[in-house]
């Protein structure tokens, strides 16, 4: 009987210590949707390498990881890059998002359920909003949704400049151009519900066009983007970009 009993605990000590690690997942997402492309990814630290695998449009994998610190970094196929990355875990603060670089730094502490969400786009079209993670059901009490709005995204094009911005409630999500400090030379208003947004901010036609006069091919301004939730509280971004006026 008592050898039993020390079997038992044994078994559930493992069965614990299993579920202490809980889970870090890498979800992938192909912009347009359902494009065949698979994206290479790998999972590293310091004691651990998953080595390079693949995953396609809406597939995702899950490593059981201990406490560390993680990099998730993607590969994509040629042709492709990673158009933007969000993450959900029990703090915003345990992940360092780096997309021009393609990877997510994550700290895993014991316990932590993280997920996060690569959108891939094809280089020859603009970003579309990045998709967000989607923990399984059983999971999403333990994770904590982000609470405040985030700049994900910024670029520029002939004219104009556009930012990608995560809200998570509904908000007022306004944009200016502007060129010395105080000229105001483009701006925009929008109002959404809670996910993520593109808001494309258009130079001034008759702007435009004495920046042309002059002989100017580019110029560079600043895109300042303010997101006012209801209670009032507003969150603001700024970013400098080059737009193109050829």
């Amino acid at each position: 009987m008592l050898r039993k009993i020390v079997v038992l605990m044994f078994a559930f000590m493992v069965v614990g210590a299993a579920d202490a690690r809980a889970t870090l997942r890498i979800q992938n997402h192909n912009d347009p949707a359902g494009d065949p492309t698979p994206t290479n990814y790998s999972v590293t630290s310091a004691t651990f390498s998953s080595g390079l695998f693949a995953l396609g449009d809406n597939d995702f994998r899950s490593f059981g990881a201990g406490p560390g610190t993680y990099t998730l970094q993607s590969f994509p196929a040629p042709g492709w890059h990673v158009g933007d990355i969000q993450c959900v875990g029990d703090s915003e603060a345990d992940f360092a998002i780096d997309i021009p670089n393609a990877r997510v730094i994550v700290t895993h502490g014991l316990g932590d359920e993280q997920t996060c969400s690569f959108t891939n786009t094809r280089i020859t079209q603009a970003p579309a909003p990045g998709i967000s993670p989607k923990p399984p059901a059983s999971e999403l009490p333990k994770v904590v949704l982000p609470r405040h709005p985030a700049l994900v995204g910024v670029r520029a094009g002939h004219g104009y400049a556009e930012a990608s911005i995560r809200v998570t409630q509904h908000s007022i999500i306004k944009g200016w151009l502007r060129r010395h400090k105080t000229v105001i030379v483009g701006s925009k208003r929008i109002e959404r519900d809670p996910g993520t947004h593109v808001l494309r901010v258009k130079l001034q036609r008759k702007r435009m066009r004495r920046m042309r006069r002059r002989g100017l091919e580019e110029v560079r301004v600043l895109l300042r983007i303010a997101v006012t939730a209801p209670n009032g509280a507003t969150h603001v971004f700024k970013h400098r970009v080059l737009i193109d006026l050829t």
